[in-house]
C-alpha cells in the first residue's frame, strides 16, 4: 500500500535513526563509512526547508551482482516503460536483499531526487513511491503524466559503489492522424475518402465524430455521406468518411474527433476544371499585372499599348520639325501610321 506523506519533522527524525543503523552496520562489516548526504539531525531540526543533495545521477546502469546476501537490482526490472499520457504510470524497480538501505529515484534530465526510500523530496505532488511490506518491488507512481514526463528515470540502492538501474519512460498522446495529410485537391464530381487513424491510444475509441466546418457530418441531410468505424489487426480505432459526387460547396475544413485523442483536421478543395496551382495563383490578385496568363501575350498587350501611346507624341514632333510637310516627310508619317496600325492589330 502506497505511505502517505508525514509531517517534516517526523521524517527528519526517522532519518536520523535510519542513517545511524545504516553507519552500525558498515563498521560491523569492516568496510568504508558511507558519509551520509543528510546533515545531522539537530541541522534538520533548526532547518525545516532542508531537501537532501541530488544524488550523483549515472550514465550506465551497474545493477549489482545476483547474490544470496548483497543487495542487487533484478534482472527482470524493465528497462523501457510506456505510459499514457493523462493515465497513472508506474516504473518499477526490483530489490533483492536490501537490508538496512535505501532505495532512491533520480531523474535525470535536471538530476532531481525524486524519492528516498518511502518519502518523497520534490514539491510536483504528482510521484510518489510504492512500497509494500514484505515486497522487493520499488514503483516510482507518477499520476497524469505529460509528453515533458518523457525521459531516463534512475533507481539507486546506497552502496559503495551505487547500485543503479537506469528506466527510459516514453509518455504517448493519443492523436488522430488524417492519412491524406493537411491538405487535399478533387476535382468536382469525385468520390471524397477521407481515413483516419487513432494513434498511441491505450483501448479503442469510444466514439469518433467527423465535422465539416464545425459542423457534425452525421447531421447532414441533403448530402449522402457515408461514416464507418472500426479497428485494425493491432486494436487501432479507423473511421473512413466517404461522399460520392464532391461538389465545390463540400469543400472546407474536415475535423476527426475522437473521444479519446486529439482531434486532426484537413482542408479539402473540390475543383471546377481548375487546377491547383492556377487556383492558388488566382487568390493573389495581381492589380498591376496582365491579365493574360501567357508570356507572349502579355508582351503583346504590353507592346500594342505602348506603341498607341507613343503615336501622338512622334506625330507631334515631325510636325514642330517641318512645316508644311514635305513629300519625303509625308511619306515617313503615313509609314508611321500603318505601323502602328498593324501593331494594334496584332494585339
Amino acid at each position: 500500500m502506497a505511505v502517505p506523506r508525514l509531517p517534516a519533522p517526523l521524517i527528519l527524525l526517522l532519518w536520523a535513526v535510519r542513517a545511524s543503523d545504516g553507519q552500525a552496520d558498515n563498521r560491523t562489516e569492516g568496510t568504508i563509512l558511507e558519509t551520509s548526504p543528510f546533515p545531522s539531525q539537530a541541522q534538520q531540526m533548526l532547518d525545516m526547508s532542508y531537501t537532501p543533495e541530488p544524488l550523483e545521477a549515472h550514465k550506465e546502469s551497474f545493477p549489482g551482482r545476483v547474490s544470496a546476501t548483497d543487495p542487487y537490482i533484478d534482472p527482470a526490472t524493465a528497462t523501457k516503460v510506456r505510459a499514457y499520457a493523462g493515465t497513472t504510470a508506474f516504473i518499477p524497480c526490483i530489490v533483492n536483499n536490501l537490508g538496512q538501505r535505501s532505495v532512491s529515484w533520480v531523474r535525470h534530465h535536471d538530476i532531481h531526487v525524486l524519492t528516498v526510500g518511502r518519502f518523497t523530496f520534490t514539491n510536483d505532488d504528482r510521484f510518489e513511491v510504492h512500497h509494500d511490506d514484505g515486497s522487493n518491488e520499488w514503483l516510482l507512481r507518477l499520476r497524469s503524466p505529460t509528453t515533458n514526463d518523457s525521459g531516463t528515470y534512475e533507481c539507486q540502492i546506497n552502496t559503495k559503489p551505487t547500485i543503479t538501474q537506469l528506466i527510459n519512460l516514453v509518455v504517448l498522446e493519443p492523436r488522430a492522424v488524417i492519412t491524406a495529410g493537411s491538405e487535399l485537391y478533387l476535382d468536382r464530381g469525385s468520390t471524397l475518402r477521407l481515413t483516419c487513424q487513432v494513434r498511441d491510444a491505450p483501448s479503442p475509441s469510444e466514439f469518433l465524430l467527423w465535422y465539416h466546418e464545425q459542423k457534425q457530418v452525421a447531421n447532414y441531410e441533403v448530402e449522402k455521406v457515408e461514416v464507418s468505424v472500426g479497428a485494425d489487426d493491432n486494436g487501432t480505432t479507423v473511421s473512413t468518411l466517404t461522399l460520392e459526387d464532391a461538389q465545390v460547396h463540400n469543400s472546407g475544413l474536415y475535423t476527426c474527433s475522437p473521444s479519446n485523442a486529439k482531434p486532426s483536421s484537413i482542408r479539402v478543395h473540390v475543383l471546377s476544371g481548375e487546377h491547383p496551382a492556377a487556383m492558388q495563383t488566382n487568390s493573389s490578385p495581381c492589380l498591376m499585372c496582365p491579365r493574360s496568363s501567357s508570356s507572349s501575350s502579355s508582351f503583346l498587350y504590353w507592346r500594342g499599348n505602348l506603341s498607341s501611346s507613343l503615336l501622338p507624341f512622334f506625330m507631334l514632333l515631325l510636325a514642330l520639325l517641318a512645316s508644311p510637310f514635305r513629300p519625303l516627310q509625308q511619306a515617313l508619317l503615313l509609314a508611321l501610321l500603318v505601323s502602328s496600325a498593324a501593331l494594334q492589330q496584332a494585339s
